[in-house]
């Protein structure tokens, strides 16, 4: 199976779209449960996933050859997660 920085680069240089389908399958489970530990809420935390593979796709081309993407996917999900939740409190402070 090919490696999830030669998906990547698939992704970045032919637009591959199987190949970003297959980072998506691959990493959806990791982001969506440290989503949900930050969120605890399944709509959000598909929400923060969402916004995660976004991130993905417009940085592909941008990622150093040495990144781990389950380290950089790690790091965007729970900065994003908080800032969904720092989103969320305020709305809630507002109403």
């Amino acid at each position: 199976p090919e490696t999830d920085l030669k998906l990547l680069q698939h992704y970045a240089l032919k637009n591959s779209q199987d190949a970003f389908a297959e980072l998506v399958r691959r990493h959806l489970d990791l982001v969506h449960s440290v989503a949900l530990r930050q969120v605890r809420s399944p709509q959000l935390a598909e929400e923060v996933a969402q916004s995660v593979f976004t991130d993905l796709a417009r940085n592909a081309q941008r990622l150093a050859p040495d990144t781990i993407l389950t380290a950089w996917l790690y790091q965007v999900t729970r900065r994003t997660a908080i800032d969904v939740v720092r989103r969320e409190s305020r709305r809630q402070l507002r109403e």
